[in-house]
């Protein structure tokens, strides 16, 4: 009988050390999986971050290059459109080599297009004391390069001498070189002076007015490659 309750107090023993090591490796082994999990996720974050820095990195590079290549090659910029053209004089704006701040090139030229108003004889003494002249146009290029990116009315470099129309160049205006808008322009009288006016029909946009009136205009000088 002694023995038998012996025996039975044996097993129960074994029985709890045999819990208390499973229960131990248990343990163990949630740990390991907690400790692989945390592994895993700063692995992940460790790839993340690397990627993060790498992404960056290009973008710097990307923009260092840009960045030179602006310093080394100066381009001029494209007309902005008419409506959010600045008035004119501004304090900032693009420096374009060859031309100067707020001038604009297409082709061996340079325009500006001044917002303030003056008659045509200011308007002419504004540009040629910038080393220009009010605008000649004398191709259908240049005609729609100046018509797409004005929509006000500009005085250009033509005017009514001695019964014709004359550039301030001293060449006279002809027929394949006009771009009168439909019923002008008549009559036509001595003191008289050609507004382009943007944004209408481009082969349709010159208009008739007094020269003693004022209006925006449009400088034009040669271009210089600075060496």
């Amino acid at each position: 009988m002694d023995a038998q309750k012996a025996t039975e107090v044996e097993i129960k023993e074994l029985t709890s050390a045999e819990v208390k090591y499973y229960r131990d490796e248990k343990d163990k082994v949630e740990e390991t999986k907690d400790v692989v999990r945390k592994l895993k996720l700063h692995k992940r974050i460790s790839v993340f971050f690397l990627v993060l820095t790498l992404l960056l990195l290009a973008v710097v590079l990307v923009l260092a290059i840009k960045l030179n290549e602006s310093k080394s090659i100066q381009k001029c910029p494209d007309p902005p459109a008419e409506e959010k053209k600045p008035s004119h004089p501004v304090s900032q704006g693009n420096q374009c080599s060859g031309c100067g701040k707020d001038w604009y090139k297409t082709n061996t030229s340079c325009y500006l297009f001044v917002r303030e108003r003056l008659n045509w004889t200011q308007s002419r003494e504004e540009c040629q004391k910038q080393g220009a002249d009010l605008v000649v146009i004398n191709n259908e290029k240049l005609q729609n390069f100046l018509w797409k990116y004005t929509g006000l009315m500009y005085w250009i470099g033509l005017h009514y001498s001695e019964n014709k129309w004359m550039w301030v160049n001293n060449t006279a205006l002809t027929k394949s070189n006009s771009y009168w808008a439909r019923g002008q322009p008549n009559p036509v009288a001595q003191g008289s002076c050609a507004l382009l006016k943007g944004k209408w029909p481009n082969n349709h946009n010159w208009h008739v007015n007094p020269c003693d009136k004022t209006s925006h205009y449009i400088c034009q000088k040669r271009f210089e490659v600075d060496e």
